[in-house]
């Protein structure tokens, strides 16, 4: 049974089209809130490993045509087919990328202190001498 590795724990953010024939397998090293879908063809996707009861779990999902999942948590899965299938990977964006886009986001709602031009007050009672 052919295999490949791939690793995208720090990918960018990126959806990938994957082909494997019957009796492939895949294991991939992907970060929570990763999401696999099935575009055709039927895939099983084993991982990553959990402990339950001081005992190790790998659970398994099988998914049909069009279905997806999203993986609850970081680790190494196996995604085999059974028979010729097409899914998709799409990874989200990793720490940095999705810092980037909030301050990006808040620069363009509230101007950064630098921007602000120093203003007087003025006094609605001046002193009288």
């Amino acid at each position: 049974m052919p295999s490949v590795s791939i690793d995208t724990s720090a990918a960018v953010p990126q959806v990938s089209a994957t082909r494997l024939s019957a009796g492939q397998c895949l294991h991939l090293h992907v970060p929570a809130g990763t999401v696999m879908h099935a575009g055709a063809g039927q895939v099983e996707i084993s991982g990553p490993p959990q402990w339950l009861a001081e005992t190790c779990h790998i659970p398994r999902r099988r998914l049909r045509a069009g279905e997806s999942l999203t993986m609850p948590a970081r680790g190494w899965v196996q995604v085999a087919a059974g028979c010729d299938a097409v899914f998709t990977i799409a990874v989200p964006p990793g720490l940095f990328s999705r810092l980037a886009a909030l301050l990006e986001c808040r620069k363009r709602r509230v101007p950064w202190p630098s921007r602000h031009q120093p203003q007087s007050i003025a006094d609605p009672a001046p002193e009288k001498l």
